[in-house]
């Protein structure tokens, strides 16, 4: 067995628009160089288990994840609102960039789901990040999420976040199809490189907003396909952590660790 690398965890809050948002960041111990910045993006409306387990692999491999929580969800102040979402995903890599404690050139960005989405938008808006993973994102919500879908999907989350109801939702999704679907943007992330991954079972975003927005980028890009897998990657984490981790360094061209000698 490997021993378990200790890290610090750091938890904080920063301001945008005058709310109050909730963070973490997983800070590695014992590392040679300053760990790589990953800003961790969840879906809606929150971090779901394969997002831990992420984290969790990534700092333990060295990487310096930090998960922050949008306004109006688990905590952070504010009413929820998608494309506030954007502003305070702009913000927090901000706050990332800016710390001493983390390598601020070699900054990467992983979003699930509708933080697949911010992941996509934010990369493409900003050159400090360096590559990007979009895990099960939305490509196009006018062509892919049907007006009963996009209700159900409402109706799941509602409950969980702060001043959101299904007609403010409704009205924010018709602005995020029209000026933010993925697949109007996807291709300015190049030169830098971007992998997807998606559940060839997911049942709420079809594995056909992956393969879109593979066709709309531009090299350097990735599709990686978990079979069996569905929306959260139930039973198939190890897969996708293995993964990120190995895509990351690659993309990053950092060199893998030595090993820790079991006793």
């Amino acid at each position: 067995m490997m021993q378990e690398r200790h890290y610090r965890l750091d938890r904080f809050v920063f301001r945008n628009k005058g709310q109050k948002l909730i963070a973490a960041i997983w800070i590695p111990s014992e590392t040679e160089k300053l760990p790589p910045g990953l800003l961790v993006l969840h879906g809606f409306p929150g971090a779901a288990p394969i997002m831990n387990d992420l984290t969790s692999a990534l700092c333990q491999a060295r990487f310096a994840p930090m998960m922050f929580h949008y306004r109006g969800s688990w905590g952070s102040g504010g009413r929820y609102d998608f494309l506030g979402a954007l502003e305070d995903a702009r913000k927090a890599l901000a706050i990332l960039s800016s710390r001493e404690d983390v390598d601020t050139q070699n900054l990467a960005v992983i979003g699930h789901s509708f933080g697949g989405l911010v992941a996509t938008y934010t990369t493409a808006r900003d050159v400090r990040v360096k590559a990007v993973i979009a895990l099960c994102p939305v490509a196009s919500i006018g062509e892919h999420l049907t007006v009963t879908h996009r209700k159900n999907i409402l109706k799941r989350g509602l409950p969980f976040v702060s001043g959101l109801t299904i007609t403010k939702a409704q009205e924010q999704w018709e602005t995020l199809a029209r000026r933010y679907d993925p697949v109007q943007y996807v291709d300015k992330i190049s030169p830098r490189p971007l992998l997807l991954i998606h559940g060839d079972k997911d049942d709420i975003i079809p594995i056909d907003c992956s393969m879109r927005l593979f066709s709309k980028a531009r090299e350097p890009k990735e599709l990686f396909v978990v079979e069996g897998a569905d929306h959260i990657f139930a039973g198939r984490h190890r897969v996708v952590t293995g993964k990120v981790v190995s895509w990351l360094r690659s993309a990053l061209s950092l060199s893998e660790p030595q090993l820790d000698k079991t006793r």
